[in-house]
Order: C-alpha cells, then sequence, then structure tokens
C-alpha cells in the first residue's frame, strides 16, 4: 500500500492524562481527512492487573520474562481492555475506530530469540493486507502489539508477547507510510546537556545508545524510527501536548526528534 498521506501513530494504553492529548490529537487529524492506523501499548496496565492477580514479575538484564500466565494477561488486557477502552475514546471523539490485535488476519510474525525471556518475539514479517482494507473504506484500525510465533510447529502456532514500539515501526515500513508518530510524555530524545537532539539518522543513534544518552524505554522508539525511516518513511518522537505537531511534521517541519534515512 502506498498512501502518501497515511500515518502511523504509536501512543500509550490509557485514555487519560498524556494519552488524552494523543487521542484528542488522533480525532482532529481523522476530521482533516487523514488516513491513520493507532498502535497502542499498556505495560503498566499489564503490569498492574499482574500483581492484582498475584503473578511475580521476573526480569532478566532489566528485560520482563513472559511466561505463559504473563503473556495471557497481556494478551487479556492489551487486546482486549485497553484496546476497547481506546476504541471506545476514539468513537466517542468521532474516529471511525476498529479495534485489532497483531494476531487479526496473520498481521504480525515474529521469532523468539532469547528463550531466557519466554514467550517474547521480535517482528520478521507484516501482513498489512487487512490493515490496508480497513484504510481504504475509511476506518481507523487500532492495533494491540501480538503476534504469532513464525516458523509455526504443528497445531495451533504460538502466540507472542512484542513490543508495541518495534510493533509500530514495523507496521509503518510495511504499509509505505508517509509518517510515523511516537506520542509520548517526553518532547523527544534528549542529549547529554538535556536538549533536544532535533535530527538523528543510523550513525548518530548509534553512538548516542553506545554512550548512554539513549537508553531504556526509548531504545526500542529510536530503533522503530530508524526501521520506517530505512523504508522511506519520516518518523518522529514528539511530546503528546504539542497539539499541532503532527501538522507541522507534515508540513515538512522539524518537530520533537525527527529520523530520516540519512541526517543531512
Amino acid at each position: 500500500m502506498k498512501d502518501n498521506d497515511l500515518i502511523v501513530l504509536k501512543i500509550g494504553g490509557s485514555v487519560a492524562g498524556e494519552d488524552a492529548a494523543a487521542l484528542d490529537a488522533i480525532a482532529s487529524l481523522s476530521d482533516g481527512g487523514h488516513s491513520l492506523v493507532i498502535v497502542h501499548g499498556g505495560g503498566p496496565l499489564v503490569g498492574e492487573w499482574a500483581t492484582k492477580l498475584g503473578l511475580e514479575t521476573k526480569f532478566v538484564r532489566g528485560l520482563r520474562v513472559t511466561d505463559e500466565p504473563t503473556r495471557d494477561i497481556a494478551l487479556a488486557v492489551l487486546g482486549g481492555l485497553a484496546n476497547a477502552r481506546i476504541v471506545a475514546a476514539l468513537t466517542g471523539r468521532g474516529v471511525p475506530a476498529v479495534g485489532l490485535t497483531g494476531i487479526d488476519g496473520g498481521m504480525l510474525r515474529a521469532q523468539r530469540e532469547d528463550t531466557q525471556l519466554g514467550l517474547v518475539g521480535n517482528i520478521r514479517r507484516v501482513d498489512s493486507a487487512l490493515l490496508e482494507e480497513l484504510v481504504e473504506a475509511g476506518r481507523v484500525p487500532v492495533i494491540a502489539p501480538a503476534a504469532f510465533e513464525e516458523p509455526a510447529g504443528e497445531g495451533a502456532p504460538e502466540i507472542l508477547n512484542v513490543n508495541g514500539d518495534s510493533a509500530a515501526g514495523a507496521i509503518a515500513a510495511s504499509l509505505g507510510a508517509r509518517l510515523l508518530v511516537f506520542v509520548t510524555d517526553v518532547p523527544g530524545v534528549r542529549a547529554k546537556d538535556g536538549k533536544v537532539v532535533a535530527l538523528l539518522d543510523r550513525e548518530r543513534a548509534k553512538a548516542l545508545v553506545d554512550d548512554g544518552t539513549i537508553e531504556g524505554g526509548m531504545l526500542p522508539k529510536v530503533e522503530a524510527c530508524l526501521v520506517a525511516a530505512g523504508s522511506g518513511c519520516r518518523a518522529a518522537i514528539i511530546a503528546a501536548r504539542a497539539s499541532d505537531a503532527v501538522e507541522r511534521l507534515l508540513a515538512g517541519e522539524r518537530v520533537g526528534t525527527v529520523f530520516e534515512a540519512a541526517a543531512a
């Protein structure tokens, strides 16, 4: 699909606070006639429900281990509760939203690369046919991150938990989107001096990762932006409170941190 106006947005998994500002921005873009695909997260909500159900959270090298019960909670919370809340909030704002997971239509395929992390996959393939049909019909897909394991063994394929940021980058690249935007609670990637880095390419981003400037939850966002940029899609990390940021990005301005295949 090559829709010159298609925008992929990655948002959080709630309908309050910064995420409410992101939902308002989505409604404004939809009202303006833009084609949209939304990918959402919801890690804190998954953690909250895991605690309620008495599951112990384990980490390896700072990464959450996803055993079968944790995977099932993530599916229920992200694909059910969080997704339904976001779709309801967008519908209430007049957006023709449709809730999906990465399982629907065989959309996302992933492989496990670290057995210590359990049922966690890295995305290897995207089938965007269902998304293309929905966008062409004027709908706004809202996607919760999950994937089929590839290659699948006998019987039903295993369902893997995948990073929502990575899912957004892979989907944007597959759709040939014009723009990928991460709507966050920070104004972009910050340098050591605290100032926002206006423009990044892979080489500059690697240097910031190597020296520890980019770390933690910003890492998968940066990598996803670079994946999208490598496919010709402009990508950016912006703050939710910058209500006109996406329109400014569409106009060619640099807002937050912008990623391009090769920064000038």
